[in-house]
């Protein structure tokens, strides 16, 4: 049964702006007619997992249960997401959810699956969830988590409504951080020039924005590379652009290199387009000298083809195919 908490809502008390998704989502729960299985989609650390939780706990039944789903230690919420170092969730996963699904809840009213990175389960693992999508045990929610629902099976996403969430505006994040976020608070008032480049460098993203505030910018080595590259094709040096060391490991790793990317390019055709400007990048001296080598059509072609990769990127074509693209793409942009 939903949980009510005073006069607003667990979703209202966490869940930030996101206004007219909250609303749809607490009718749906209060009137019982939220359902079973549904995707929530959004940028990464767009708030999707603070909102499964907070659902679940809306659904929980009790002030003590809403507690521990929202602090991520109920055994009622079950958590799913890569595992020993995979880069997918295969269908083992889905094999677990089956043992314990059927199993009465411990002290919630309800049991809920939240799939973290459910853009990644494998298609075997998608298939095998269908069932428990289209039959679910009585009161076991599920949440699939994901950056873009169109890299789910259409199978999949016709048994489940997609809830996108909201990518801030840069005053929006700058009213959050500044008044609820101390250290933001102080970085806007000491250090405005180095607080707006987070904001920026955070895409809309609340959650990046805090990240970076609290453990520092990891930017700063993916900023000397992409100085690195952008030098070689100048240079027009093939050898290096083709042997160039772009992150690898991780989706994240090479989203966060080609955003990174994009914003240096933007930075470029500002400069060339209005002089001497305020640049989102970090190096204004670097990118200043880089942008007079390189031409506006060149900088539009290869911010265009950047934005591409990224996008395929959301849609969960491999990392490998997308970082060979990236050098043969870039060098055809930047050279044609």
């Amino acid at each position: 049964m939903p949980l009510s908490q005073g006069s607003a809502s667990v979703i209202e008390r966490v869940v930030y702006k996101n206004e007219t998704l909250k609303r749809i989502v607490i009718d749906d729960i209060s009137s019982g007619r939220f359902v079973h299985a549904s995707i929530i989609e959004g940028p990464p650390k767009s708030g999707k997992l603070t909102l499964a939780r907070a659902i679940a706990a809306e659904l929980s039944g009790s002030d003590s249960a809403a507690d521990k789903i929202l602090r991520g230690i109920s055994a009622d919420v079950y958590e799913i997401s890569h595992k020993n170092g995979r880069k997918t969730i295969g269908v083992e996963a889905v094999r677990e959810i089956r043992e314990s699904a059927f199993i009465v809840p411990n002290d919630s009213d309800i049991k809920a699956y939240i799939i973290r990175y459910a853009d990644t389960m494998t298609v075997a693992a998608q298939n095998a969830i269908l069932k428990l999508l289209e039959e679910p045990p009585k009161n076991v929610y599920f949440m699939l988590l994901v950056e873009n629902a169109a890299s789910l099976l259409a199978t999949v996403r016709s048994r489940a409504p997609v809830l996108r969430m909201q990518v801030f505006t840069r005053d929006e994040m700058v009213e959050y951080l500044t008044e609820n976020n101390v250290r933001a608070s102080e970085l806007a008032k000491n250090s405005p020039d180095e607080f707006s480049k987070i904001v920026a460098r955070s895409f809309g993203s609340i959650g990046e924005a805090l990240r970076i505030i609290s453990e520092g910018d990891p930017t700063a080595s993916n900023g000397q590379k992409v100085i690195e590259l952008l030098t070689a094709f100048a240079n027009k040096d093939r050898a290096s652009v083709t042997t160039f060391p772009m992150p690898q490991k991780t989706r994240e790793d090479l989203f966060e290199f080609l955003s990174m990317l994009r914003t240096a390019l933007r930075d470029m055709s500002a400069v060339k387009s209005r002089g001497k400007c305020e640049m989102l990048f970090g190096d204004d001296e670097g990118i200043s000298e880089l942008s007079k080598r390189f031409g506006m059509i060149s900088l539009l072609k290869a911010e265009k083809t950047v934005c591409e990769l990224l996008e395929k990127l959301g849609k969960n074509v491999a990392v490998a195919n997308v970082r060979a693209e990236a050098s043969i793409k870039l060098w055809r942009a930047f050279t044609e």
